[in-house]
């Protein structure tokens, strides 16, 4: 049985924009690691691509979001374009924000104004992909499926991690042209709220194309995202 899983988490703004015959190739910088040194104490970094067009000014802000909260904090930054690789990195430390085993999220908005001509200008704006963090140090658990495969019927079981706070989380399942978002039972474990999807009347012997999907929403306007899963599966022989 093979699986293939395709992540989609898509935020970010990487573009070519045309401004009166002038083309800028540009992208909001990414995330590239968060750091707990302890309970109160966090470092994230950043990097750009060089490649692109370098930008007169740059208006940079690292947002930390509190899930299950209203909470946000935020650090912004103004600089020349060409200084904005001197700015790739933050220490944030604050013992009212940052609390013990919570989950966070961190995000940056990019703003850079881009000079052509004379006294002409153009700005654009972006946003990167989102990272969930948790302060306890410990890797993020992830939304996981198990797949019971039958000569006849497949059940599938979408599993999401109890401890992520989210706002709404919606799931569907899609065997060849049947899909559902209705699971027949909803049962959690320590680890896990698990809803299990079942397709019955199916051939023994016969690959079916599987489609799962996760879409969640960590807080009501900000934080949305989609994985979805596609592989081929077989059932077995009677």
């Amino acid at each position: 049985m093979q699986f293939i899983w395709i992540f989609l988490l898509i935020s970010a703004t990487r573009s070519v924009n045309l401004v009166r015959g002038q083309s800028f190739l540009w992208a909001a910088p990414e995330i590239r690691t968060i750091q707990m040194h302890n309970e109160s104490t966090l470092d994230i970094s950043w990097e750009y691509i060089d490649s692109y067009t370098k930008p007169s000014s740059v208006q940079l802000s690292v947002i930390l979001y509190k899930l299950n909260s209203t909470d946000i904090f935020c650090n912004n930054f103004t600089m020349d374009g060409k200084d904005r690789f001197n700015f790739t990195s933050l220490m944030i430390v604050n013992n009212n924000f940052l609390n013990a085993n919570g989950y966070y999220a961190v995000v940056l908005e990019y703003n850079a104004t881009y000079k052509y001509g004379i006294n002409e200008s153009t700005w654009m704006s972006g946003i990167s992909d989102f990272q969930l963090f948790k302060t306890a140090g410990t890797p993020v658990i992830r939304e996981d499926s198990f797949l019971d495969i039958r000569s006849n019927l497949v059940i599938v079981s979408m599993m999401w991690p109890r401890e992520i706070p989210i706002f709404k989380l919606d799931m569907y399942v899609k065997l060849n042209n049947r899909d559902t978002t209705l699971p027949i039972e909803t049962v959690s474990n320590g680890t896990y709220l698990i809803s299990k999807y079942r397709f019955d009347n199916l051939l023994p012997d016969t690959d079916y194309n599987l489609t799962t999907n996760f879409t969640r929403k960590y807080l009501p306007n900000v934080l949305h995202s989609s994985t979805e899963g596609r592989g081929i599966i077989r059932t077995l022989k009677y």
